[in-house]
């Protein structure tokens, strides 16, 4: 009964952290999900509308964002930290940051990162009210021709581990733009000193590319 109130975003995470574990001890064992509010948040407007059936015993915390993770840590038998992070776009990123991070600091023996990401109608409208998707279907990121990025939806599960000493991530940093042009604006400067704050040799970038004269 409780899996038919799920939603999709936590099954599919249950699934990702399972396989990802594999046949690893459970033991002092954290998971870190990055995922975003929005799709839980649809799941709960959609709840008036199953017909006169009322809600069971399982709705609330079927569509909980802070319970995502903590489902996989009880399906799981997880014992450690339990942690679910939303951050927008960048949720899975800080969500292995935060698993880095605790892993460092001896909060567990191993970590699972996860991130997940379902496009439901009501997002995609909204980010396109906002002017954020491309009308003509394709991203031309740092292209003249940009006008909007496409959306796309997964799941994703990385395991951690302290092995003598040197935890698998070589560093990692999180900051915030603070001040800029507007709420969603990047800031160039901040963004450069968060990449010189990292310890580590950097041999590639992958930008995050949002496909609009602003974002690039």
């Amino acid at each position: 009964r409780e899996a038919a109130e799920l939603d999709a975003s936590a099954g599919l995470v249950l699934e990702a952290t399972s396989a990802a574990l594999g046949d690893l001890a459970r033991t002092h064992v954290g998971i870190f999900l990055g995922a975003g509010g929005f799709i839980m948040s649809a799941a709960i407007n959609t709840m008036g509308s199953r017909g006169s059936r009322p809600p069971s015993v399982y709705a609330g915390t079927a569509v909980a964002l802070s319970v995502a993770s903590g489902r996989a840590s009880y399906a799981l038998g997880l014992t450690g930290p339990c942690l679910t992070l939303d951050t927008a776009c960048s949720s899975s990123l800080v969500a292995l940051h935060a698993a880095s991070s605790a892993l460092r600091n001896d909060e567990c023996a191993r970590a699972a990162a996860t991130g997940v990401c379902v496009v439901i109608e009501e997002t995609t409208r909204a980010f396109s009210a906002a002017g954020m998707l491309s009308a003509r279907g394709r991203c031309h990121t740092f292209d003249w021709r940009a006008d909007g990025y496409c959306r796309g939806e997964g799941v994703g599960a990385f395991v951690l581990e302290d092995d003598a000493g040197s935890v698998a991530s070589r560093g990692t940093s999180v900051q915030q733009d603070g001040a800029s042009a507007s709420l969603t604006a990047p800031n160039g400067s901040s963004q450069r000193r968060l990449i010189a704050s990292i310890d580590a040799p950097r041999t590639c970038l992958e930008a995050h590319g949002t496909g609009t004269a602003l974002g690039d």
